[in-house]
């Protein structure tokens, strides 16, 4: 007869979501809530998990990432105690003004776009360094150097993501820089 030792319960507990709503929260840490991520995955054919909580820690994740971009967004925070970095004033989106009680739409599907990337195994933070590429090959006579990826500055891209926030850096005039040409 085997002994089993004593038994432990395993508690698992549900992660609150607390949307940022336009008012500055201190206490958000998603700019959307399970509801939203799972709408935005279903009209794109993508099934996320049964398990609300799962989802709850895929949006903190993608907040986290969406935070990192910070100093990139226009505009400065609404409120110094807020948790996220919307809320903002003075903020331009796809080169208009922005009112400061809102959170953008692109903000909102980016964050359910990095959502769908968690859930397919993308770690968004992953650490890595130039001993994680194979920077030189050799097959029989012939020796093939690759460039290290780190060295060159590469970093990972979430296509429809990064492609939702780069409306919310600089006014989503560009790439920081614009001009304004008047005819004479």
């Amino acid at each position: 007869m085997w002994a089993l030792g004593p038994l432990k319960k395993v508690i698992k507990m549900a992660i609150t979501i607390i949307v940022e709503d336009g008012t500055g929260k201190e206490d958000s840490n998603s700019y959307i809530d399970v509801e939203y991520a799972k709408a935005y995955a279903s009209n794109r054919n993508v099934t996320l998990p049964d398990d609300d909580n799962e989802i709850a820690a895929m949006l903190i994740n993608s907040s986290d990432y969406i935070e990192s971009k910070e100093c990139k967004f226009s505009g400065e925070r609404t409120n110094e105690n807020q948790a996220l970095s919307w809320p903002r004033k003075n903020a331009m989106v796809n080169c208009k003004s922005f009112a400061n009680n809102q959170i953008p739409k692109q903000l909102k599907d980016a964050q359910a776009a990095l959502v769908i990337v968690v859930n397919s195994g993308v770690d968004l933070f992953s650490n890595y360094g130039p001993s994680d590429y194979i920077t030189e090959e050799t097959i029989g006579p012939i020796t093939t150097k690759y460039a290290d990826p780190v060295e060159v500055g590469m970093t990972k891209h979430f296509g429809a993501a990064d492609a939702l926030l780069n409306k919310l850096y600089n006014g989503g005039c560009g790439c920081g820089m614009s001009l304004t040409t008047r005819r004479v």
